[in-house]
């Protein structure tokens, strides 16, 4: 357990009794684009899936610091030591954190760890927090996804600056493969600034963007998967994925809908259209999976 530095309280109305408070953020599969387009701001579209992370605050003016568990969970404490005292609301409670699933791998965990605490924290004191105020202390922190924001949408990810709110993704199922260990988004963040997408690129990456709006439009499962292919292949050559060309030149043959990668991560997902040959579809993308001899591995969706 992590405890927060004690500091001065000041009496708060409206607080008696401890009181509860809940919240909740959306995980991420990877992202659906990620890259740089002209001379704009680097940008990710979001992917969000049904895994998500939630937090418990229990405001409680009886203690003199704020507690977290899991004590790793540093990052969703710092946010609500920043959001608390930005309300002139006292650091005192305890803060738990239930992550998603595990960190480090490209689903968005840190970003929804914050954004499930913020959100439990200002419940907590009978307030809410907006998507903005969420994205304003993340970015703050980290380099952050745009999981804060319902739906999906393109997000200036080191500024946390909403680009674009595109809406729902067509419904997807999502055989994931976890191609090699965790990624330290804040260090690659760093290496990664550094990196400069070709003019080709860029155009490929602009046309990639227009793809996952019109497969929102048109709830196409297949322009979506499509658009990830792109971004997945210019991005390879940032952070290389073991295995990355034979899954992707099997993806036609298998008939899955394309594939969503996480751009600052280790997971690779191969998307299904769940209306169109999905079981089917699904043991053929297993047993190519059991041929490459690939062992970590889960499935996911964006619908219960």
């Amino acid at each position: 357990m992590t405890v927060l530095d004690k500091v001065e309280q000041r009496p708060v109305a409206g607080l008696r009794e401890p009181s509860r408070g809940t919240g909740s953020c959306p995980l991420v599969l990877g992202e659906c684009v990620q890259g740089q387009v002209d001379d704009g701001p680097h940008f990710l579209i979001t992917a969000p899936i049904t895994l998500e992370s939630r937090a418990e605050f229990i405001a409680d003016l009886s203690r003199d610091c704020i507690s977290v568990e899991p004590a790793h969970c540093v990052k969703s404490l710092q946010a609500v030591s920043r959001y608390l005292t930005g309300q002139s609301l006292p650091l005192c409670g305890s803060l738990r954190v239930a992550t998603g699933a595990r960190t480090s791998l490209g689903f968005g965990t840190s970003t929804a760890d914050i954004a499930a605490s913020l959100r439990a924290a200002a419940a907590a004191w009978h307030r809410s927090v907006s998507p903005e105020a969420i994205s304003e202390i993340a970015s703050a922190i980290e380099p952050t996804d745009g999981s804060m924001y319902a739906g999906s949408v393109a997000y200036a990810h080191r500024e946390g600056r909403l680009l674009e709110a595109l809406g729902p993704l067509p419904q997807f199922r999502a055989i994931v493969m976890l191609c090699g260990d965790g990624v330290d988004t804040v260090a690659f963040d760093e290496y990664r600034v550094h990196f400069r997408y070709s003019a080709e690129a860029g155009q490929k990456l602009r046309q990639a963007w227009w793809m996952v709006r019109e497969s929102i439009r048109t709830m196409d499962v297949r322009l979506l998967g499509q658009a990830g292919m792109i971004s997945a292949e210019i991005n390879q050559k940032l952070l290389p994925k073991p295995l990355f060309e034979e899954i992707r030149d099997a993806v036609e043959p298998l008939g899955a809908a394309g594939l969503l990668v996480a751009h600052s991560g280790s997971l690779l997902g191969i998307l299904l259209d769940p209306e169109k040959g999905f079981r089917q579809c699904r043991e053929r993308v297993l047993r190519f999976m059991q041929d490459l001899k690939v062992t970590a591995w889960c499935e996911v969706g964006n619908y219960r």
